[in-house]
């Protein structure tokens, strides 16, 4: 088999100015996801796409990363990372080579090389995807709205909602998940024929809560940091 994985990170970022080369306990925020990826040793061609020179360079470090300078089309605040990863893998020299492809987002800096594995091993020929994901913390079930005039209605999500029937035990609700950014891995043939991780089979590969720190802002990126420093993540 050979595997083709596709680490991309833009140079723009408006909530979190410059977060891939952010340091991070003295890292470049990229860094732990090149690091993880590299380390999985699933993936022959491992793709860095940045519009950046400066995260370019962050890749030059090592041996096993091919860098490549996005196109700005390509590298807007509007432009889509599934058109990156379409791009890349209609190209013939992926498409007609290589088995499987993965996307790995930088902004999810502790999923590890471990997760990734066993992520990929639980890749089936019957499967389109495998797809890394948490628990969410917070019940869906108690999800509410509020229109214009600030009148709560309980019953968005579930009719009727908890909230009514006075059923609110947490321990009594089905648990629901989140995508979490750690690697999206689908058979490379199937996605280019969907341009979508989403379809047939996906599977779910359930990471820890501490390992799910998804940066988008100075807050998570600080709790990124206290997690490390504190020792509540293992890397």
């Amino acid at each position: 088999m050979k595997n083709l994985a596709i680490i991309p990170a833009r140079g723009g970022s408006k909530r979190l100015p410059r977060k891939n080369i952010k340091k991070l306990c003295g890292k470049p925020l990229i860094g732990y996801t090149i690091e993880a990826v590299i380390e999985s040793n699933i993936f022959d061609t491992i793709i860095l796409s940045s519009d950046d020179d400066e995260i370019l360079e962050v890749g030059t470090h090592y041996d096993e990363i091919t860098i490549e300078k996005r196109e700005p089309a390509l590298a807007s605040d509007t432009s889509k990372v599934i058109d990156l990863i379409k791009q890349i893998a209609d190209r013939p020299s992926y498409s007609e080579q290589y088995d499987a492809i993965g996307l790995f987002l930088p902004t999810c800096p502790f999923r590890t090389s471990k997760h990734i594995k066993e992520g990929f091993s639980m890749l089936q020929k019957e499967d389109f995807s495998v797809v890394s994901i948490n628990e969410m913390q917070e019940p869906v079930q108690l999800t509410l709205t509020l229109d214009g005039q600030k009148v709560i209605n309980p019953n968005a999500l579930i009719n009727p909602s908890p909230l009514i029937t006075g059923n609110t035990r947490s321990q009594d609700f089905d648990k629901y998940y989140r995508v979490n950014g750690g690697f999206y891995i689908a058979w490379l043939d199937k996605f280019i024929t969907k341009d979508n991780f989403f379809q047939g089979i996906v599977k779910g590969y359930e990471m820890p809560p501490d390992n799910c720190v998804d940066i988008d802002n100075e807050k998570d990126f600080l709790l990124a940091e206290y997690l490390l420093k504190n020792n509540h993540i293992k890397i």
